[in-house]
């Protein structure tokens, strides 16, 4: 059988393939909707005793304490699961994770950095750690003790991998 044909022997169709740039952010969108309006929602998450309704799939993609809840709450044909969060999980430090987890859009500010971060490390949240450990770094050139202190002090606290960091400039 030669490259260009297929096992009957006739040559075949050549292949295209397409590639959106905006599908993935589309998709985003249109759970984020559905989440806001409770459309097809299928867990419930208890942080600080409020409710928050989610998709499985959504919190489970991004977070492996979720994936590990949801891949051991629970049985077959049993209702939607219910997540109790610890006290460690504040509403003020889950909020963003979970618009992130929507948008890919982190909202962070210094009255919610240090419960952001906390959260993002007990949940096993991807990928956040450069983007707050930048925010604190330019806080810094803001206001320079203080966001040493709160940088430290956040750094220590949560076990971060940005201990030994060096400013190599």
């Amino acid at each position: 059988m030669s490259g260009g044909e297929d096992r009957d022997g006739e040559a075949a169709a050549p292949l295209y393939v397409y590639e959106s740039k905006v599908h993935c952010a589309n998709v985003l969108l249109s759970l984020e909707e559905q989440r806001l309006q409770g459309i097809l929602c299928d867990v419930t998450v208890l942080v600080e005793g409020r409710e928050v309704r989610a998709h499985r799939a959504v919190l489970a993609a991004s977070s492996r304490y979720f994936l590990q809840a949801l891949l051991h709450n629970g049985t077959p044909g049993e209702s939607e699961p219910v997540i109790t969060l610890p006290d460690k999980v504040t509403a003020k430090g889950f909020a963003p994770l979970l618009q992130f987890a929507y948008t890919a859009k982190l909202v962070i500010s210094r009255e919610n950095i240090h419960e952001v971060i906390l959260c993002a490390d007990f949940l096993g949240v991807h990928n956040l750690e450069d983007s707050c450990f930048r925010f604190l770094q330019a806080q810094l050139q803001n206001d320079s003790q203080h966001a040493i202190n709160e940088i430290v002090h956040i750094l220590v606290e949560s076990g971060s991998q940005y201990i030994g960091y060096k400013n190599s400039s």
